[in-house]
């Protein structure tokens, strides 16, 4: 059982901070400490848990940067978020491919990612504390709403979302929470502990990677490169094989569910949602394989992702299928997720 070092039995929030120009939000209790980062995408880019001295968020070496502030000589580009990704937990909306959707140009998982959001701290008392923050796209007319609540006896974040069409006609929608996990945390390796039914990896991935693209498979059970059966919840630990791979996990039914754990340790993160919207669960991992731009061969992170569809190169075919979330005018979509220390 987690068991905080000093306790007080009360929450405490605050906006008195900044980072590099970017409004800081802070949500604290004895378990945790929690970094949301209002002046760029709603980031919770810090979730360290006290007892352990721990953050599970990814941290890249090239750290958090001010999209205000450094930008490159091409501003427009269709992998804009790889120059600003750290690392965290991102907002995905309102796509993830770059296409042009109805004559609206859309870069690599969206918009809000990279822009300030409104809030206001909605509630502030020792028992909880919570924070509403929201935004709207400039190119795609919905409103994103959240809020995140912790309270004093538990070490977890509660997230309740909105997301509303406040245009006249019908929208395809992508949305994902983009969350990834590093170093220290999992050093010595891990496993993934879900509810998922199927797994099936992402054939745009290039070598070299783990597992062989395009067929599906009963999860945990994955067919590797060398033509072995594997077992896709184990996690090498870092200094293993390089590799990059992308899987999506389905079949969760109303709740999805995982836990990623260091066995080694006995330490785990678990994420719960609402897994009618976010049918999909996106298992990303870039362990030193990639040697050319974005990473340059020194990212190592796991990203585990809950996203309403899969990701395919020809968005615009997918939509006609009726892969993505499709709103009608005026229509709203309901969701809630779960992060907790796992023990």
């Amino acid at each position: 059982m987690l068991q905080p070092a000093f306790p007080t039995g009360r929450c405490s929030i605050s906006d008195d901070w900044a980072y590099k120009g970017m409004k800081v939000i802070r949500m604290e209790n004895d378990f945790l400490r929690i970094g949301i980062l209002a002046g760029r995408g709603s980031d919770i880019f810090e979730f360290y848990c006290k007892p352990l001295g721990l953050d599970f968020m990814l941290r890249l070496s090239k750290g958090i940067l001010n999209p205000q502030q450094h930008f490159s000589q091409l501003r427009d580009t269709p992998n804009q978020m790889e120059d600003y990704y750290y690392g965290g937990w991102q907002e995905a909306l309102p796509n993830s491919p770059t296409f042009r959707y109805r004559g609206a140009s859309l870069g690599q998982h969206g918009e809000v990612w990279m822009i300030p959001w409104k809030y206001a701290i909605v509630e502030d008392k020792p028992g909880r504390v919570a924070v509403k923050l929201w935004a709207r796209p400039l190119r795609v007319p919905v409103l994103i709403e959240k809020t995140l609540s912790i309270s004093a006896d538990e070490p977890a974040l509660h997230i309740e979302e909105q997301l509303t069409n406040e245009s006249r006609t019908p929208l395809d929608i992508m949305w994902g929470h983009h969350i990834a996990f590093g170093l220290p945390f999992l050093r010595e390796g891990g496993r993934l502990i879900t509810n998922a039914k199927n797994m099936m990896a992402e054939p745009a991935i290039q070598a070299p990677r783990r597992f062989v693209p395009g067929i599906e498979t009963e999860w945990p059970r994955a067919k590797n490169v060398n033509g072995q059966w594997d077992d896709a919840s184990y996690i090498p630990p870092e200094w293993d094989t390089p590799y990059s791979d992308l899987a999506y996990l389905s079949g969760f039914g109303d709740e999805g569910c995982y836990t990623i754990r260091n066995e080694e340790k006995n330490i785990g993160f678990k994420v719960s949602w609402d897994a009618r919207v976010f049918r999909y669960l996106w298992c990303w991992q870039e362990r030193y394989a990639t040697q050319d731009s974005p990473w340059w061969g020194s990212a190592y992170a796991i990203g585990l992702e809950p996203w309403t569809s899969r990701w395919r190169p020809d968005a615009e075919k997918a939509i006609e299928e009726g892969e993505w979330l499709r709103l009608q005018p005026n229509e709203l979509r309901e969701v809630r997720l779960t992060a907790a220390v796992s023990l």
